[in-house]
């Protein structure tokens, strides 16, 4: 599992610090996962982590696409700052 910890780590200490419950994800047996799980009064957001600009893998595409006709939510985020709203955006409370 790649780490960008300069756009996840405090994408995920913001959420937590406004009360996300938020796990790490990896599947086994398969590739693909979304990395973090964010997860708030009902609301759970799946967010893959990249560095600016790039984009996911074709493996990643797929099992987003598959999440997404599940009827999950499910986001690429490339900087803080884009993480940060989106938390905000869909915050229950």
């Amino acid at each position: 599992m790649a780490e960008i910890p300069h756009v996840q780590n405090p994408v995920i200490d913001y959420g937590k610090a406004n009360d996300w419950l938020v796990r790490r994800v990896q599947w086994i047996g398969r590739t693909g996962a979304p990395d973090t799980l964010f997860m708030k009064g009902g609301v759970s957001l799946w967010i893959e982590f990249k560095d600016e600009g790039k984009e996911p893998t074709i493996q990643q595409e797929r099992e987003h696409a598959r999440m997404r006709r599940a009827g999950l939510l499910v986001f690429v985020i490339d900087n803080v700052e884009a993480g940060t709203r989106l938390l905000d955006r869909h915050d229950p409370t």
